[in-house]
């Protein structure tokens, strides 16, 4: 993320990106608590979930 969106390599501070995770699924997600559109990959990071809402 570091890199993509803000063009810096990365600094060690995980806590920022959490934040904005955050801060994106209060807006994009009906229930934020339970995401579905942006998802925890543990170990890895996040993924986006393009395919949600289309079953």
């Amino acid at each position: 993320m570091y890199d993509v969106v803000w063009k810096e390599p990365y600094s060690g501070d995980y806590n920022i990106v959490m934040s904005h995770i955050r801060h994106i699924r209060e807006k994009i997600e009906d229930d934020p608590a339970h995401p579905v559109y942006i998802q925890t990959v543990w170990g890895v990071g996040y993924k986006f979930n393009g395919r949600a809402g289309s079953e």
